[in-house]
């Protein structure tokens, strides 16, 4: 294909580039704030992770793209012996802002992940005086709260520029328990000032440049990134943390033996295309 018919179709298109996130059933507690009695967790047996786009500019890998990258790509993170995690057992959180950066109940309170504990195990309610903070995403990997699986999204140094990236949905795949599919939750996550939190159901909230939006009233919900990338300006590197919402309804600490299973997430990205450099 020549350039001028190159230039003519990416006017045209508006990229989407699709992130795969695939992570093992971890049990959960119960209801409206369903947490763990105690310390309950099950081993994530498997994290396989890829990535695709539909778009034949946008390409994503798990690394500094390049000309040999593609539409799809499998994810260098894995859990098992010998693997990125070698003992991936989560426990439930949520990214919420609660606490300081001290991880006081304060004043200047920032988003950051945190836990609780619930009365009993069949009971619905968080016992009160039980949350925490865990800390930020780091903190979160390496207190087993959540799994980080990255990707790189660009042009693979080919000819293209785009803007605005927006994460879009989140589609869930499970086994047989579909009750684990609602408990999901994904953060795509450049920076703290830049990040978006996706559910089954949607964007739930989103950061672009230190200002969060919950509601799409000024179109700016998903969007994480608004500055140019591509040939010049080079990759973004979105960092994908899987985690299990403490407050899924569903999920209770008394069915540990039927949620080992494993279960995909696919969240969906857009980028608005602009004019060859």
């Amino acid at each position: 294909m020549n350039e001028s018919k190159n230039v003519k179709a990416l006017k045209k298109q508006l990229a989407a580039a699709i992130a795969m996130v695939c992570v093992a059933a971890v049990a959960l507690g119960s209801s409206t704030y369903a947490w763990f009695v105690s310390n309950n967790n099950v081993k994530a047996t498997t994290t396989n992770i890829s990535a695709q786009s539909n778009s034949a500019y946008l390409v994503i890998d798990t690394k500094k793209t390049s000309t040999s990258s593609t539409s799809s790509a499998t994810a260098a993170e894995e859990v098992g012996t010998g693997k990125t995690y070698e003992d991936a057992a989560l426990y439930p959180a949520q990214w919420a802002k609660n606490f300081n950066v001290s991880k006081e109940n304060a004043d200047t309170k920032i988003y950051q992940f945190e836990s609780a504990y619930a009365e009993e195990k069949d009971n619905a309610a968080e016992k009160s005086g039980t949350r925490f903070a865990v800390g930020d995403p780091t903190a979160a990997v390496n207190a087993d709260y959540a799994l980080l699986n990255q990707f790189y999204i660009g042009t693979g140094t080919y000819d293209g520029q785009f803007t605005n990236l927006k994460v879009d949905s989140m589609t869930v795949s499970t086994g047989s328990d579909k009750k684990l599919a609602g408990a999901i939750r994904v953060l795509v996550y450049i920076d703290q000032n830049n990040w978006a939190l996706v559910s089954p159901t949607g964007v739930e909230a989103s950061c672009l440049a230190g200002t969060v939006v919950t509601d799409d009233t000024t179109k700016k919900l998903g969007i994480i990134r608004t500055d140019a990338f591509g040939k010049a300006e080079g990759d973004v590197n979105v960092k994908l943390y899987a985690f299990y919402d403490g407050a899924n309804a569903e999920v209770k600490t008394t069915q540990l033996t039927a949620l080992q299973e494993n279960v995909g997430a696919t969240v969906s990205f857009s980028a608005t295309p602009t004019e060859f450099k």
